[in-house]
């Protein structure tokens, strides 16, 4: 195993590098840890302006789903392949303890946060199962603030 697979970096107060590159798909672990370094600098920004102050408003843990896929992990969990998952730009999560409609509304509504995309998805039994949320990237801030759903197999833009 290299080096730096086994070097973990903490990216905010409460996230570190190694829970921001898990993922289930064992096949694409090592994969996903080494390819995620060229992007540590989107990371700390994904912590620092998203995901830090989501979790010091609610003052529990944010629980990571996926955020960093290599390319791979990305086609085999059916991402799209212009996934900013793809460039450390994007976050799949859930807050403990908290509904995801009312974390979802929050950060659109109350939170002051300049996300690329939010989007309550992840349905099963007609409940959410994340959040995902986005940095802006490369987009002009004129073309942030996406507000979208995801159920019965499409999404929805409200806002």
């Amino acid at each position: 195993m290299k080096d730096n697979f086994k070097k973990d970096e903490q990216l905010s107060y409460n996230f570190w590098y190694s829970e921001l590159v898990r993922t289930e798909h064992r096949q694409f672990l090592e994969k996903n840890w080494i390819e995620g370094l060229q992007y540590v600098n989107n990371a700390r920004k994904l912590c620092f302006d998203i995901l830090q102050p989501i979790r010091d408003y609610y003052g529990k843990p944010l629980v990571s789903h996926s955020a960093f896929r290599c390319r791979e992990l990305n086609k085999a969990v059916k991402g799209s392949p212009k996934s900013q998952h793809i460039l450390f730009e994007a976050c799949d999560f859930h807050i403990v303890g908290e509904k995801l409609e009312d974390v979802w509304e929050w950060i659109w509504k109350k939170s002051g946060l300049m996300f690329g995309q939010l989007i309550l998805e992840g349905w099963t039994v007609g409940h959410p199962s994340w959040i995902h949320i986005s940095l802006c990237g490369n987009r002009p801030p004129d073309k942030c603030q996406e507000v979208w759903t995801f159920s019965g197999g499409k999404y929805s833009r409200i806002a």
